[in-house]
């Protein structure tokens, strides 16, 4: 008897991240900046008891930290649903907002677990582009938007066109958490809206798989957890431990602030480059830490730049064609200003 893995399973894509950086070459592929300054002193300092670690903790989250993200995000702590990262809160999110054989749209370029992850949970996938006019869907049809978009850096905020009458799941984790653009998506979150978000970004702390998944409506979030029930159960006590010290600290805010800051002009440096250069263009990027990169004669983006000494990641990553790559600008000062003079002389 011949025994086949699934089709789903079978259909899985995923690519190798830490494939070798030849010396000499920007590594531009991600983010590599470190942790926050206010984090590092707690960070081997995990501060749980035996007790607390023998134990799955409550599925929902630790109660003081749902407070913490809500009042971040700007909804009430019981709206939040802490995750393990911010990829479990999009299964749970696509789980819970149709069935299998529905359809849902997703945005062309994107994370590719976006288009992944639905296909793991049966859904039939429709694409819309970024840039590009914003999704028409039929009564019902749920739609993931995510803003920050990456690889773009497009802003999206809500309109009719998004709206209309099916769920919307807003992927955040690009946001930077401060200003006026939380307090605008949040401010128009209806009950057909979810957001998913993760700490990876916002703290610089991806092996500490926190993140979040809020909803207005109490029937969804109740069904998201149950679902989070049979994967996780609950998420990293010490993770949540980590993420609720770092966040409660006063100077938390300031350095993001700060990085915010930094990230606006290093944007804006390599934006310049690519403006100035003659065979490249990108796309405007508002913000986030991505620049996306398209060749203008449809050449390999990915090649050109790494004859430069610029790694990025290639935008068949991201469901795009081979004339783009992705640049990540959290790097240091140096790194990226240094990928800019290269970056212009293409």
């Amino acid at each position: 008897m011949h025994t086949c893995i699934s089709h789903r399973a079978a259909a899985v894509v995923t690519y190798d991240y830490d494939d070798v950086v030849p010396a000499g070459q920007l590594d531009l592929r991600g983010d590599n900046s470190p942790p926050l300054a206010t984090a590092v002193p707690m960070l081997a300092q995990p501060g749980l008891s035996a007790d607390e670690l023998s134990s799955y903790g409550g599925v929902a989250g630790d109660p003081e930290l749902r407070a913490i993200l809500g009042a971040l995000i700007g909804v009430a702590g019981d709206q939040v649903l802490v995750t393990t990262g911010g990829s479990e809160a999009l299964f749970l999110a696509l789980t819970c907002v149709a069935d299998p054989g529905d359809t849902v749209l997703l945005p062309r370029p994107a994370f590719p677990g976006f288009e992944q992850l639905a296909r793991l949970v049966g859904l039939r996938v429709v694409h819309y582009d970024v840039p590009g006019v914003p999704p028409r869907r039929r009564a019902g049809e749920p739609v993931v938007v995510c803003t920050p978009h990456n690889p773009t850096g497009i802003i999206t905020t809500p309109g009719i066109s998004v709206r209309d009458d099916g769920w919307t799941v807003w992927d955040i984790s690009h946001m930077s958490l401060a200003g006026r653009r939380i307090a605008d998506l949040t401010a128009e979150l209806a009950a057909h809206d979810i957001l998913v978000f993760s700490l990876s970004k916002l703290l610089r702390l991806p092996g500490a798989r926190v993140g979040c998944l809020v909803a207005t409506d109490p029937a969804m979030l109740a069904a998201a957890t149950r679902v989070k029930t049979h994967l996780s159960m609950s998420s990293s006590r010490p993770g949540q431990h980590l993420a609720k010290r770092i966040l409660s600290n006063p100077a938390t805010q300031d350095e993001l602030d700060t990085r915010i800051a930094r990230f606006d002009d290093l944007r804006g440096e390599l934006l310049d480059a690519v403006a100035a250069s003659r065979g490249l263009i990108a796309v405007a990027a508002a913000d986030g830490t991505y620049v996306f990169v398209r060749t203008r004669d449809g050449s390999d983006a990915w090649q050109r730049l790494a004859d430069a000494g610029v790694v990025g990641m290639p935008g068949v990553v991201f469901n795009s064609a081979p004339d783009t790559v992705r640049l990540c600008i959290a790097q240091s000062d140096q790194i990226v200003r240094e990928a800019a003079r290269r970056v212009k002389s293409l």
